[in-house]
């Protein structure tokens, strides 16, 4: 009986084994950076979209009130930026802003009774409520005084998958984007 001509019991041989398992790895070395790159580009327009939300959100509360929300209930926003985490008169009423119409943001968390924009938890090195896809808080900018005339800005802004805020204050108010961060303007008149 010819040893060749017998026929092949089921499995695989260590040559088939070893030529499968080569490329399945160049397929997966091929797939995994277009998968990573579709899931960054997914995340950075999650934070695009939350971010116009919340400066839509900003422009609807000064329609109503007559001034810009702040995270302190002061009634004029103050230069400077600030963890995108409290801002409870989006929720509530609590200093009785006339023309008030809320609750602006659905989307939040819960502290100590009141609703809050977000918060981070420095244990978990992660955020709750409404936080960027990677669970950071956004921040906000705020401008008394702009450039060339104008009179101020405000700017929402994501750190992006790095984590790392790295658009310079000049490229903010031009809301030009440095490595991986998302911004939104809010407006460029803050009075």
């Amino acid at each position: 009986m010819n040893t060749h001509a017998r026929r092949r019991e089921g499995g695989f041989t260590l040559v088939e084994l070893i030529v499968t398992i080569s490329i399945l790895t160049v397929l997966a070395g091929i797939l995994i950076p277009s998968v990573n790159s579709y899931i960054d580009k997914g995340n950075s327009s999650k934070a695009s979209a939350d971010l116009r939300e919340v400066a839509n959100v900003f422009n609807k509360y000064k329609v109503d009130t007559g001034v810009w929300p702040t995270d302190n209930d002061a009634t004029k926003i103050s230069n400077g930026k600030s963890d995108l985490k409290g801002f409870k008169g989006l929720y509530n009423n609590s200093i009785n802003r006339p023309n008030w119409d809320g609750p602006y943001l659905n989307e939040g968390v819960m502290i100590d009774g009141a609703m809050h924009i977000a918060s981070f938890n420095e244990e978990e090195g992660r955020g709750d409520g409404l936080v960027d896809p990677w669970g950071n808080v956004y921040r906000v900018y705020s401008f008394r005084d702009g450039h060339n005339g104008t009179t101020g800005a405000m700017i929402l802004s994501c750190a992006g998958k790095n984590g790392k805020f790295e658009t310079k204050s000049d490229d903010l108010f031009g809301v030009k984007a440095s490595g991986d961060d998302v911004l939104q303007l809010v407006t460029y008149n803050v009075n």
